[in-house]
């Protein structure tokens, strides 16, 4: 392994994560902006939508009870498979109201495309990555909406000799989106002898991924080991021995399989799992030792090793499953390196044990838990370990010499790399002995001359610094508890904080995930009219570490609700907001949290977006067959239990919504594909919304669905620009109003 390995994506507002994989980007405008209706003039009358009728949703009776409590939900039949043709129906018609009520920002929208657009470089580069014999990169051509994989024979170690080196195609990515239509490309891993390519494909964007293997030494597709249905992959180290999990009947993945490529006997079950909360995932250690069969549930986990060296032999367990007790593994010179949670903190500490005495008796701690600083994730090097961690949610990374020195390294141990803050992503390449840095390659959005002149760097070892355009700080929001809650802020450094301007608060607050503030062109376009963006890291989240997550979770739910209106309120206080120019935006969970947030203060904001929200929580949870329902119960609670039944239909979206109020403006979206939220719900929440809040005439109620996508929505460089666009132009219009 390698001393020096680019470790960070640094991120608009200084935080930085580790980037793992080839980013799936492209670049295509074709028929994007034709799309747009060319009209003369770039405003709208503010109540040019009033006289347009939205398509009402039929109320059939159907009765549901529950631990002896009886309701009725007019809008179930929108989840039932028998209505799926009418509602599909009704989708359509929805789609043509909000084209309808839109109509007039379409000049809007197209210059705001031209705008992020205009941001892209049109073609883009990986910088190429040393393994082995080879480079690898990968670049999207112009033209392209997708990245194309590339190697190149590493003869000699200068820029003359890799760009004289024959480059050969992997993959092009390009061609498999135009084969299917569709291109979501999930695991993409080379064999070590860099031999075969296995790489697993959503052609329809619903998350069911297929195996195809490729033999790069002749360019061909080995169909005869092309499988359905596979999630995660990997090669075992001596052979050409391909490990595979694949999904059950509930898109669980729950089958480890192994199938040697030289041998026409079927594929050989090395593991199943029958628990219906936990997924089962295959993985290796860095250093090819070890394959790890990782069996997680949302709150513990299990991992059992294959010798890589020998993948027909026997499993080791490393410590078995229990609840609440997670850990994650790597190996490093006979020694497993172990992050764990468990221990007197809830956050992860590093330990460590012989290989050949895996078991938590046996584990010794290297790093412990430190106040207000949380381990994130650790990755192992040759002579170096690296921990990524999260100081009071702000990102900083350590880096420990290997092999250890001492058997225990404090807290303090080690040493910190510095991290470049106040501007647009960029990949460094560290020397981990040294500590320097090298800038490889940085994101150069096109900006005004004034700031080109103020923030370019004036050598290729400097990097672009938006601080002189750009302010970006962390707050504290205090929550009705007087909790304190983080609260990121940027705006231009234009803006007098005097209460008037338009905000964005943005908010997910579940699983444990961090909401990344992290580097977008596309945000400019709000930034610089005048738009203040704002991040909450509200309970339920990671950013503060898992006793942050606990803390909004479960029986605690409602503490993210609560802190996501201290952050909205904060932002008024503070001058950063006019009160009536406040917007939200939340995806999946976090739609749950605007869409229970505003059902609880419907005048706090002015207008919402919420994308494939989680806002039919409580059915959706009392239906086991839906796909994750039984591995969300840990994050909700199982409504099955009276006390969660309870507590979720408290603050469901779509079971609280208030009868003759006046509710913000609304932009919904869903997705035909959805297997994490089922398009019904965002339906269900929007009829619901019409027939029993008041709707004002110039806050309208909007439904977007669209027909060929999944819960991600579109995969391209560029495809996205046109629902980006669509989103900017509905808040800039409801601001207006």
């Amino acid at each position: 392994m390698g001393q020096r390995r680019a470790l960070s994506r640094l991120l608009f507002s200084g935080q930085g994560r580790r980037e793992r994989d080839l980013g799936l980007v492209g670049s295509s405008l074709r028929g994007l902006l034709g799309s747009f209706r060319t009209q003369e003039r770039d405003f709208w009358s503010v109540r040019s939508h009033a006289r347009i009728r939205p398509p009402v949703a039929p109320k059939k009776p159907f009765r549901k009870e529950t631990h002896g409590i009886e309701w009725n939900d007019p809008y179930h039949w929108m989840s039932s498979p028998a209505g799926k043709a009418e509602l599909v129906e009704h989708l359509h018609g929805e789609n043509r109201y909000a084209d309808a009520v839109m109509a007039d920002t379409l000049p809007l929208q197209r210059r705001l495309v031209k705008e992020m657009e205009g941001r892209m470089s049109s073609e883009l580069a990986t910088p190429p990555e040393r393994w082995g014999s080879w480079w690898y990169y990968s670049k999207v051509p112009e033209g392209g909406e997708f990245p194309v994989y590339y190697r190149r024979r590493a003869e000699g170690s200068d820029v003359k000799a890799f760009m004289t080196a024959h480059e050969e195609t992997l993959l092009d990515q390009n061609d498999i989106a135009r084969q299917f239509g569709y291109a979501h490309l999930g695991m993409c891993k080379l064999s070590a002898d860099h031999k075969l390519l296995a790489y697993t494909l959503d052609k329809n964007g619903s998350e069911d991924f297929t195996l195809f293997v490729k033999d790069l030494s002749t360019g061909q597709v080995l169909s005869q080991h092309t499988t359905e249905g596979v999630v995660s992959v990997e090669w075992a180290d001596r052979e050409p021995c391909l490990f595979y999990t694949v999904i059950d009947n509930l898109m669980r993945p729950s089958k480890v399989y192994c199938r040697s490529l030289d041998s026409t006997t079927e594929s050989k079950l090395v593991l199943q799992e029958n628990d219906a909360s936990r997924f089962v995932d295959i993985a290796r250690t860095k250093d090819w030792r070890y394959l790890t069969i990782n069996i997680n549930s949302k709150t513990s986990s299990e991992v059992h090793l294959v010798d890589a060296r020998n993948p027909g032999g026997s499993l080791r367990i490393v410590e078995p499953r229990r609840s609440e007790v997670e850990y994650f593994v790597e190996h490093h010179d006979g020694f497993l390196y172990i992050l764990t949670n468990l221990g007197p903190s809830s956050n992860y500490r590093l330990v460590r044990c012989p290989v050949r005495t895996p078991s938590s008796k046996y584990w010794e701690e290297v790093v412990e838990v430190e106040e207000n600083i949380a381990i994130v994730d650790m990755d192992v090097f040759d002579k170096h370990l690296v921990l990524y961690k999260r100081r009071a949610g702000l990102p900083c990374v350590q880096i420990l010499d290997l092999p250890l020195k001492d058997r225990i390294c404090g807290a303090n141990g080690g040493r910190e790399l510095p991290l470049p803050q106040q501007m647009p992503e960029a990949t460094f390449d560290y020397d981990l002995t040294t500590g320097k840095p090298t800038l490889l390659q940085q994101d150069q959005p096109a900006l005004h001359p004034s700031v080109r002149e103020s923030g370019s760097p004036s050598t290729a070892d400097e990097w672009l610094d938006l601080s002189s355009l750009y302010v970006c700080k962390q707050h504290m929001a205090t929550s009705s508890d007087g909790v304190h809650v983080p609260l990121t802020v940027i705006h231009s450094r234009n803006l007098t904080k005097e209460g008037t301007a338009p905000a964005l608060l943005l908010g997910y607050g579940a699983y444990g995930q961090m909401l990344e503030t992290e580097w977008c062109s596309d945000r400019l376009s709000l930034l610089d009219r005048g738009w203040v963006l704002a991040f909450a890291h509200v309970r339920g989240g990671g950013e503060l570490g898992r006793a942050w997550h606990h803390a909004g979770r479960l029986t605690k739910k409602c503490n993210s609700f609560h802190d996501f209106i201290g952050c909205a309120n904060h932002l008024v206080e503070h001058g950063y907001a006019h009160p009536k120019k406040l917007a939200a935006w939340g995806i999946s969970a976090g739609g749950l949290l605007v869409g229970a947030t505003i059902n609880m203060f419907p005048n706090l904001f002015r207008a919402a977006i919420l994308e494939v929200p989680f806002v039919d929580i409580c059915n959706t949870m009392l239906d086991p067959t839906l796909p994750l329902t039984i591995a969300e119960y840990d994050e909700w609670g199982n409504p099955e239990d009276p006390s969660y039944f309870n507590l979720i239909r408290e603050y469901s979206p779509y079971d609280t919504v208030r009868e003759k109020t006046i509710y913000p403006a609304l932009l919904v979206s869903a997705s035909l594909h959805d297997t994490r939220v089922g398009y019904w719900e965002a339906a269900k929440w929007v009829a619901k919304v019409r027939d029993l809040a008041t709707v004002d005439e110039d806050r309208p109620v909007i439904l977007k669905t669209s027909m060929n996508t999944g819960h991600f929505g579109e995969k391209g460089r560029y495809q996205h620009l046109r629902t980006t666009a669509l989103q900017y132009a509905f808040l800039m219009k409801m601001m207006d109003n």
